[in-house]
């Protein structure tokens, strides 16, 4: 008899930990292989545009230049950063357009199918994309086919789809309470591990094999996660699975129920769940460019940072911000509420961009680095916030929205950062990062008032529990 009761709960157990390794598997190897593609994209571009400037463009295979040389920071080079940077905003609208559609329908499709479907979708789509830079870069195609591999990462939702059914796999499993911020913190520390070893690997593949080998390689990890994908268990069970009788117009509803009636949400009201979204977005949208951003800053003078240097730099940041981000978070959980990290990590963030706008000397890269390892922690710790606003059954179509307009900003940031970056190159080379922290600013001031509800909540509920 009491042997009995144990059973479904074991089980249960084990299917939760499969959850979890399958999680972090998928998000270590997808992360791996996309950043390898992106980075040789990114200096794909660059080498391109340089050599047509230079007028000796020709369909050989091209290779990354050692760019610590004079030469190699010359003023041609700077035109090339200016125009390398435009291209990868016309990449970034080539996948983000149509992958906001398909966001938003995933989002709210997997609170009817379940998380797995979508998470295979995204999957396949990235081997595809993946495959077709290989063929760009292989065959020293003109950079205009890369908008191929776009195209399909768009139309199959890009990493917004992963990430988003994983958030929603994260809510299925997990309690209304920190431990669900925590375990989306967890799946930042799996994204950066994997961006990390890219980083630090890609740079010197590129300088020794080209740029088709190190795309080799990622195509090859893209059709392994493919696989992987596909035996990773439903975490959404048919008890909070919406049935799928609903029209069209009533799916798409529940995108919006959350701006419309505090009734569609599990608990607290509308104005909090905006101004959770409105700081998720100003936060999310410098991070969405910085990376591109890092790579053209650091080409340049006065660094003139070679691959392997950016890999080097780019890996530690991650590893270090990530890791350390992640094991605060435990410990500041035990003496402070999500909404106060919020803030705190926040100003990590501020002066991390402060620091490496008026940055001269390489060392000044790596003090700012090491002051913004809480600057990622807003995007887990404001997400589970918004997690435990809204009930079981509609947490895809929580972070469809979520991801939506994490969509938006990439769009945005692709329009706004990277022009700035390139037209304020004569009057101020980090320029752009001022401008990052000013979006930290605002989005610590929108949590305030969400802070201080949190704390007279709090307060309410120690007096009940005195009385």
């Amino acid at each position: 008899m009491e042997k009995s009761p144990l059973l479904p709960e074991n089980e249960a157990r084990r299917k939760t930990r499969r959850v979890h390794l399958s999680m972090c598997i998928i998000m270590l190897i997808h992360f791996v292989s996309t950043t390898i593609e992106s980075l040789v994209v990114s200096e794909y571009t660059y080498q391109y545009v340089s050599e047509n400037l230079q007028g000796n463009h020709s369909h050989v295979h091209l290779k990354s230049v050692d760019a610590s040389s004079n030469e190699n920071c010359s003023a041609h080079k700077t035109e090339a950063q200016h125009d390398s940077a435009e291209w990868n905003s016309y990449y970034v609208y080539a996948e983000y357009v149509p992958c906001l559609l398909v966001v938003v329908w995933a989002g709210i499709m997997s609170d009817y199918l379940g998380r797995k479907p979508f998470i295979i979708l995204t999957l396949l789509g990235t081997f595809l994309k993946t495959l077709a830079t290989l063929t760009v870069v292989q065959y020293s195609l003109d950079i205009k086919y890369i908008f191929v591999g776009c195209l399909l990462g768009g139309l199959t939702g890009s990493h917004y789809t992963l990430d988003l059914s994983f958030c929603g796999v994260v809510a299925d499993v997990s309690n209304y309470d920190k431990s669900r911020t925590f375990t989306l913190a967890l799946l930042h520390l799996y994204s950066g591990l994997g961006s990390a070893v890219a980083q630090m690997s890609t740079g010197y593949m590129i300088r020794d094999l080209g740029f088709a080998i190190p795309c080799l390689v990622s195509v090859s990890l893209c059709f392994l996660n493919f696989l992987v994908g596909l035996y990773i268990p439903e975490s959404l069970s048919n008890t909070n699975r919406k049935p799928n009788n609903d029209d069209f117009c009533e799916k798409l509803q529940r995108f919006f129920a959350f701006y419309t009636n505090s009734s569609n949400l599990r608990e607290g009201k509308v104005w909090q769940f905006v101004l959770c979204l409105l700081s998720l977005t100003l936060v999310t949208s410098p991070l969405t460019t910085r990376m591109n951003i890092d790579i053209m800053y650091l080409l340049g003078q006065p660094f003139c940072f070679t691959s392997e240097q950016i890999g080097w730099f780019n890996s530690a940041n991650n590893l270090v911000s990530l890791c350390v981000s992640v094991l605060v978070l435990k410990l500041l959980h035990l003496c402070m509420n999500d909404e106060i990290i919020t803030v705190l990590s926040c100003v990590s963030g501020i002066v991390c961009f402060a620091v490496e706008a008026f940055a001269s000397v390489w060392w000044m890269l790596y003090v700012a680095a090491g002051i913004g390892v809480l600057a990622v922690n807003p995007l887990p710790v404001v997400r589970g916030i918004m997690s435990r606003l809204v009930s079981e059954s509609r947490q895809g179509a929580l972070f469809a929205n979520v991801y939506f307009l994490e969509a938006l900003c990439r769009l945005f940031g692709s329009s706004v950062f990277y022009n700035i970056y390139a037209d304020t190159q004569q009057l101020m080379k980090g320029f752009v990062y001022l401008i990052y922290s000013s979006f930290f600013i605002v989005g610590a001031i929108l949590m305030i008032p969400v802070l201080w509800t949190a704390k007279k909540d709090s307060r309410k509920v120690d007096i009940s529990i005195q009385e």
